[in-house]
């Protein structure tokens, strides 16, 4: 187990590459089998784009093939990456370490379950790198993917799946006790004095930098869509239709994630500070109490800010109120296969608080 000499925390290859993308290119780098298989995609995706053109004369079939085959060669390596964390051992190993250490939310303690899994991997010739997980956080949003969600939505075997089950209690246990010390802390008095960004901007659009951003990529990959469809719309093809519904698909899909980039994106912790606030707040559905927890919220998240750039804060108020109504208030009266379905019974817990139960 590797551990930095002077703040003997352990060493993980998100101390080591600049950033997830260079380390997900090293591991690729270091087994032969995703690179290998891109290639003969790559080399597929020529013959059928050339061969098309020269036997069949058929273009558009050629390039719609040839074109999946190129994207299949660009994320096979990311998916079998992916999916190398998905292996049975893996699970086994990562569950009793979960039972052993009961890392619960701390971040320190999943580095540390990942450095000794990384190296247990290596030494045991499993796999080629030292560098197996980048990183705590990743290792346990793993173990919340497979082991948690399952445990939630009553997929695990009490007989078979007894040491899954258990960790599954243990790290639940370790939510609810540190929703509780949450609400023991006091809110920072300084918290009321900061202004809103709706205060300072006029549209939300324009005080998150990502949504303008990705916004104008959405343009970008609009005009290109009719650019390649205007083609196939001229010749009445049913391939045509195909396009045209594939594309606007996608770009659906980028409509809605460039909605919920201007979501602050908060960890484990974050959110349920924020859950913690609101109980405490206890808004019901008042836009000037949501603007107070959106202020706290705020002057947190900002202290908490590591990148510059993307503005991980609430507009307003009402920006808040939406966001929990989004990410927090189906879990109320939802079973708990949602994002953030390992708060469903803190979120029970601050309901009444939104819905205004508890107000006199």
């Amino acid at each position: 187990m590797e551990f930095d000499k002077e703040s003997q925390r352990p060493v993980l290859p998100k101390d080591l590459f600049r950033n997830g993308l260079t380390w997900m290119f090293y591991e690729i780098s270091k087994h032969r089998f995703p690179w290998v298989v891109s290639c003969l995609c790559l080399v597929a995706g020529w013959v059928v784009l050339y061969g098309s053109n020269y036997i069949y004369k058929d273009v558009s079939l050629g390039s719609m093939i040839s074109t999946l085959l190129w994207m299949l060669a660009l994320l096979l390596p990311f998916s079998w990456l992916h999916n190398s964390k998905l292996h049975p051992k893996i699970m086994t190993e990562l569950v009793q370490q979960v039972l052993e250490s009961n890392p619960g939310v701390d971040i320190e303690k999943w580095d540390e379950i990942a450095n000794r899994l990384n190296s247990s991997f290596y030494q045991e010739h499993f796999w080629n790198t030292p560098y197996f997980f980048y990183d705590g956080q990743g290792l346990q949003l793993l173990f919340k993917a497979n082991v948690l969600r399952p445990y939630l939505e009553g997929k695990l075997d009490d007989i078979t799946d007894t040491d899954k089950t258990q960790s599954a209690r243990c790290y639940l246990q370790s939510l609810n006790e540190k929703f509780e010390l949450l609400l023991k802390n006091n809110l920072p008095e300084t918290g009321l004095n900061s202004k809103l960004p709706r205060d300072t901007h006029r549209y939300k659009l324009f005080f998150y930098p990502q949504s303008l951003i990705f916004g104008f990529f959405i343009c970008c990959f609009q005009g290109l869509t009719w650019f390649m469809i205007l083609p196939e719309i001229k010749r009445k093809t049913l391939f045509a239709l195909i396009m045209i519904m594939y594309y606007q698909y996608m770009s659906l899909i980028c409509y809605w994630s460039l909605y919920r980039f201007m979501d602050p994106q908060m960890d484990i912790i974050q959110t349920m500070k924020c859950l913690a606030i609101i109980a405490k707040v206890n808004p019901g559905k008042e836009l000037d109490k949501w603007d107070q927890i959106s202020k706290y919220m705020n002057q947190y998240l900002t202290e908490e800010e590591k990148n510059g750039l993307f503005k991980n804060r609430f507009f307003d108020g009402k920006h808040c109120l939406d966001f929990y109504k989004t990410c927090f208030e189906p879990l109320s009266f939802s079973d708990s296969s949602l994002a953030y379905g390992e708060l469903k019974e803190i979120v029970e817990i601050v309901q009444p608080n939104v819905s205004g139960e508890t107000n006199q």
